[in-house]
């Protein structure tokens, strides 16, 4: 009796960590019944209508860029950045003794976002262009051991946003614009 009421205990225990309803009384576990595990769900895609329906809805502020829907039945446009407002981006790097590396980070660019430049000689620029809003650019360099000073300059839509020199033997520089 008391082995029995054990089992019992132990059924309870176990079966009260399924999310399945019990049994009903008299019912079987035989193989006509289904199990939790046994069975599939399936997920059934929005028809094109309803995501209108669901675009109709956004604010006129979220709606800027949405304007059609594409033929797959995602949203048509053209990706990360390209959405946002363009700019034309010019870095340039001078200096009265030859500059060893040139780094520059232009995070928004689709064709050059970062990079290095070695045995620019005295110049080095670059034109690209960016997305969105400040900052776009940075550019990174160190002066040799005479101090010789290296300028950089960052002009963005024909304007100089930033123009900074190295100071010193092995000065360095960061720009940011």
């Amino acid at each position: 009796m008391a082995l029995g009421v054990i089992a019992i205990l132990v059924g309870l225990v176990l079966r009260s960590g399924s999310d399945e309803p019990p049994p009903a009384a008299g019912a079987s576990s035989g193989a006509g019944s289904t199990s939790r595990s046994q069975q599939v769900d399936t997920y059934v895609a929005p028809r094109k209508d309803e995501i209108g329906a669901g675009l109709a809805k956004l604010s006129p502020r979220s709606q800027q860029g949405i304007s059609a829907l594409a033929p797959a039945g995602g949203l048509a446009g053209e990706g990360g950045t390209k959405g946002f407002p363009k700019h034309s981006v010019v870095l340039t790097m001078t200096s009265a003794a030859p500059i060893g590396v040139v780094g520059y980070v232009v995070p928004t660019s689709v064709d050059r976002s970062s990079g290095t430049a070695e045995g620019v000689g005295t110049s080095w620029s670059l034109s690209t262009t960016a997305y969105g809003d400040p900052d776009y650019a940075q550019l990174f360099a160190q002066a040799g051991p005479r101090g010789d000073p290296i300028t950089c300059t960052i002009t963005i839509d024909g304007r100089v946003t930033e123009r900074r020199s190295t100071d010193g033997p092995y000065g360095q520089l960061f720009c940011q614009g």
